[in-house]
């Protein structure tokens, strides 16, 4: 079976995008998550944090689903949605479109380019609840809000929400990379406040108006960047008082910078979020698959089209990011 692909990226963090509108992969779930993670594999397969698949849906213009490098499904992929939208939103000639994820329909539009050639788009990110068991995380109380928690950690503070995926994040002075990865497997190794795993950031406040985040991502490990987690920082910073809600904010990350707006509800637990930030298609290419191969189900890698000014102008936004 031949199966066309795009390579994109969201602040660094990449994927591959499957349109199953056009190239339907009629495999079991099994198969499907065996080979995502083939896929992703650095070495011997093509490489990326994820899969998108891009397909058909009832009340939404599409439907997303993602596979993190392990196979696993997410909830949501807050730099995955912005890649798929900006497919859909080419493919309908529109401005805004919708897209359907596993917890509701959000909504994604076209911005202007965030730098000279780099495409952005901006989604909404929701439900964002405090509540530990949209997590789930195992915890008496009604949330957790700066806490430490022992079993992880004796100095980060820690603050749990679902954006609508899993995370804790903590405000740091310095962003330890050692200490987040450490701490990062400690939650996703069957620990019991989060049978699940949980997405594990730290964040440090830059300035009045920014932020940067690094994440341990579910499914994936130390990622350039996490799009529901830097939305879940930014809520979570907003709470803290760093920023107040409503105001967009500058978030930083190890592969470039996006634009977070924590939005929280006048009542209830709807919070919300939005997410701006570039959805950069690297190159097209086809891959010839045998799903019924347990072991290999990879054959032949062609690239079909390279989208060098895309890359280049990335690498520019990248460099004046990194210049601050």
């Amino acid at each position: 079976m031949l199966l066309p692909f795009i390579k994109c990226h969201g602040s660094g963090n990449d994927f591959l995008l499957i349109d199953e509108m056009t190239t339907p992969l009629e495999v079991s779930e099994t198969t499907r998550s065996r080979l995502v993670a083939a896929l992703c594999r650095r070495n011997g397969g093509i490489g990326a944090d994820g899969v998108l698949f891009h397909q058909p849906a009832h009340g939404a213009d599409a439907r997303m689903r993602i596979f993190n490098a392990d196979g696993s499904e997410a909830r949501m992929c807050g730099n995955g949605i912005r890649c798929l939208g900006r497919f859909t939103l080419e493919l309908t000639g529109r401005d805004t479109v919708t897209v359907a994820v596993m917890q509701g329909v959000l909504r994604i539009r076209r911005m202007p380019d965030f730098f000279p050639g780099v495409t952005a788009c901006e989604t909404e990110i929701g439900p964002i609840s405090l509540h530990p068991t949209t997590l789930p995380m195992v915890w008496d109380g009604p949330q957790v809000v700066g806490e430490i928690l022992p079993s992880l950690s004796t100095h980060l503070r820690f603050t749990a929400l679902s954006a609508p995926n899993p995370h804790i994040s903590a405000p740091v002075e310095t962003v330890d990379r050692d200490d987040l990865i450490r701490v990062g497997r400690l939650a996703n190794g069957a620990h019991p406040l989060f049978p699940d795993g949980v997405n594990v950031s730290l964040r440090r406040v830059t300035g009045e108006e920014s932020l940067f985040v690094a994440t341990y991502e579910r499914g994936v490990g130390w990622t350039h960047s996490c799009g529901t987690a830097m939305t879940a920082s930014t809520f979570a910073a907003c709470l803290d008082g760093a920023f107040p809600f409503g105001r967009p904010i500058r978030v930083f990350n190890a592969g470039g910078q996006v634009i977070c707006t924590a939005l929280r509800a006048t009542e209830g637990e709807n919070h919300a979020g939005l997410l701006a930030g570039n959805a950069t298609f690297e190159w097209d290419g086809k891959v010839e698959i045998d799903p019924t191969d347990e072991n290999n189900p990879l054959r032949h890698v062609r690239r079909v089209r390279d989208r060098d000014d895309e890359i280049r102008a990335y690498e520019r936004f990248k460099a004046a990011c990194d210049a601050g």
